[in-house]
């Protein structure tokens, strides 16, 4: 495998995080709209498998560039990536949580109505991860821009 067609190995399972992320946003909307909470283990559980995958996947081409390709500045800004891959996933679980308590706070059919303070508190929450996520996802942009300069310099 040359570095171009790790590279681009790179491109496209970040284009299936992408597409997974979206996935885990339109369950959750879903599980919002209905109230159906005992769907969303089985959410996370196939988001869960798919990540993994994709993890798995990135880190084999770290490796290879690391061990057949000696190319260690590429290893560790695939580390980077995994980092803030991370971060994001795990701000993106806080932020769905943060969110499920909201609605089930607000719900009609809520058997103990939360006061005013909390659900403020509760909102606050969600937009505080929301910016921490944009920031997340902005970092991961960086990443695989660099990504993108070093594949441009190999194909140079």
């Amino acid at each position: 495998m040359t570095i171009s067609e790790a590279l681009e190995t790179i491109f496209q399972a970040q284009q299936e995080r992408v597409a997974t992320y979206k996935t885990f946003e339109k369950g959750l909307t879903t599980i919002l709209k209905s109230g159906n909470m005992t769907n969303y283990p089985v959410l996370c559980a196939k988001i869960t498998a798919s990540f993994s995958v994709l993890s798995d996947t990135i880190n084999a081409v770290k490796s290879s560039m690391i061990n057949h390709r000696k190319r260690n500045d590429i290893g560790q800004i695939i580390t980077q990536l995994q980092r803030h891959e991370s971060e994001k996933l795990n701000l993106t679980a806080a932020w769905h949580l943060e969110r499920l308590r909201l609605n089930n706070s607000t719900s009609v059919v809520s058997s103990e109505k939360l006061d005013d303070k909390t659900v403020r508190l509760l909102r606050q929450g969600v937009a505080s991860l929301e910016g921490k996520i944009s920031r997340s996802a902005e970092l991961i942009n960086d990443t695989i821009d660099e990504l993108r300069c070093i594949m441009a310099e190999e194909m140079g």
